[in-house]
């Protein structure tokens, strides 16, 4: 115990200060207009990522959690007000939070998205802060072929991150494993499919592949939709009283256990590598809709409880997704990819160091959660009105700067004109996966464990052989990874099948 009231001092101590704050108070705002752009935001955690390699480990990994869990909090007002999903998983808000600001409404259901938010938020870093001690225990039970086959759980968590897409799911991630075996291998010295290429020796550099991958599409996908924000739409809908935003916090608590279980449900399900907010969100609003009373009839027409439980799941996941990204290595989510490679461009090994030598900065990942829970939900409930003008903003502007952004923070990873020509060529097959339904995270997930699998293997064969096999320890995670893979595809089945109950179920 006293271990982690140490490392608990020496996180605060290391968070607030200069850099890290800094790092905060500049994300913030970017953040917030993030959550607010329908159908897709600002890469911030990608503009990070090529800035990482020259961050202090604290300001990056302290940034980019707090970028991502702060977007939930300006989320909701595009799902409510004009019925469009924000960045992420809001899908599920849209179905009752609509139909409330079209019956004039719009300030009880941000009331009550606001405070549920909040609450998740605190739930889920109260949930990662205490399974801690739980998998700091489970980590010294472990040897590097058990290390081996969590960082293969990662990799095929891809079947659960491409529900719908199975096949393609696991296609591109053994392209992603392939494109992390470039390059000079650490362990025999070889050099690896470099094609004769000099840049090539030290594989892809990450923040090119990203950028390529996610945020050029992204950011034409953007243009392309020529749908900015209803200026005028959004600022009258916001002309709620301030009586009626608490009248919808008073909403939520009156909700109390649906708030809470509805945040379990996020922790548990951001726990399974992979399942990600979405199935979160739907998973609670399906739970919801199934165990409240009269819920059946009136869900989908305006009912606030349809506002309490995603709202509530989608950022209690924050602290669930973040359990077996720090303990195991296993990214949570695609976005948790991201932080998995910010840590190791940052020289930290996510899985048992994170416990170990670097408690204080797991436990600090607690604090900086509950801190954009804590300032995000006021500025939204004192400044939402000024903050949405801002977000009101063209497409044809906003994605030629966000390309502009992107592209420099490609260049700044290695500062190499072949990143651009590596930006333009991952750009090109980013767009045709995103055109021809080939999902893209997989392959960001196998780039970020390509090597740590590659070394625990080699680790564990010349350690134990073939007597690996019978490790208990080696057979319980075989049987895990069977389990878990089973229980996230059952919970994308269920969270769709709750999508499409739910829709089918909501007034046309």
């Amino acid at each position: 115990m006293d271990v982690y009231l140490e490392a608990m001092l020496a996180a605060s101590q290391h968070l607030f200060t200069k850099g890290p704050m800094l790092g905060v108070l500049i994300v913030l705002p970017v953040s917030l207009v993030s959550g607010l752009l329908p159908g897709g935001g600002l890469p911030v955690a990608v503009v990070i990522l090529g800035f990482a390699t020259y961050l202090d480990p604290w300001i990056a990994i302290t940034s980019v959690v707090f970028a991502m869990a702060i977007s939930d909090a300006s989320e909701p007002v595009p799902c409510i007000l004009l019925g469009v999903p924000g960045t992420r998983s809001s899908q599920a808000t849209v179905l009752d939070g609509y139909p409330m600001a079209q019956k004039g409404l719009a300030g009880v259901a941000l009331g009550a998205s606001y405070t549920s938010n909040l609450v998740g938020g605190i739930i889920g870093a109260m949930a990662l802060l205490l399974s801690l001690p739980i998998a700091r225990e489970i980590v010294l039970w472990l040897s590097a072929a058990e290390f081996f086959l969590l960082s293969l759980l990662g990799v095929l968590a891809v079947a659960v991150v491409s529900a719908g897409a199975f096949v393609k799911g696991m296609l591109t991630g053994a392209l992603g494993l392939g494109i992390a075996m470039i390059g000079f291998c650490p362990i025999s010295g070889d050099i690896r499919a470099t094609l004769g290429t000099e840049y090539l020796w030290d594989g892809f550099a990450f923040a090119p592949i990203v950028v390529g991958l996610f945020a050029v599409p992204e950011a034409i996908g953007l243009v392309m939709s020529g749908t900015p924000i209803a200026r005028e739409r959004m600022a009258a809908m916001l002309k709620e009283s301030r009586a009626d935003v608490y009248r919808g916090m008073r909403a939520a608590f009156r909700h109390f256990w649906l708030l809470i279980y509805s945040s379990l449900i996020g922790v548990f399900v951001g726990m399974i590598p992979g399942a990600g907010g979405s199935a979160a969100h739907w998973l609670a609003y399906m739970v919801a809709r199934q165990t409240e009373k009269g819920a059946r009839k009136t869900f989908g027409t305006g009912d606030v409880r349809g506002v309490i439980a995603p709202e509530a799941a989608n950022n209690s996941v924050d602290g669930g997704v973040l359990v077996p990204t720090v303990a195991f290595g296993i990214p949570g989510s695609s976005g948790m990819a991201l932080v998995l490679a910010i840590l190791i461009l940052g020289g930290i090994t996510p899985g048992p160091k994170m416990l170990t030598e670097h408690l204080d900065m797991t436990i600090s990942l607690v604090y900086t959660i509950v801190l954009a829970n804590v300032i995000g939900v006021p500025i939204m409930l004192m400044f939402a009105p000024v903050i949405t003008r801002v977000a009101a903003i063209l497409p044809d502007v906003l994605g030629p700067i966000v390309i502009g952004i992107v592209t420099l923070t490609a260049y700044m990873a290695t500062q190499s004109l072949t990143d651009l020509v590596v930006v333009l060529g991952f750009a090109a097959l980013g767009i045709f996966m995103k055109a021809s339904g080939w999902p893209r995270p997989p392959i960001l997930i196998a780039l970020v464990l390509g090597k740590t699998l590659e070394k625990y293997l080699w680790i564990a064969i010349n350690a134990f052989g073939l007597r690996m096999l019978l490790r208990p320890q080696f057979l319980a995670i075989i049987v895990l990874i069977f389990l878990v893979i089973a229980i996230g595809i059952y919970t994308q089945r269920a969270s769709e099948r709750g999508r499409r109950q739910a829709t089918n179920g909501a007034p046309r």
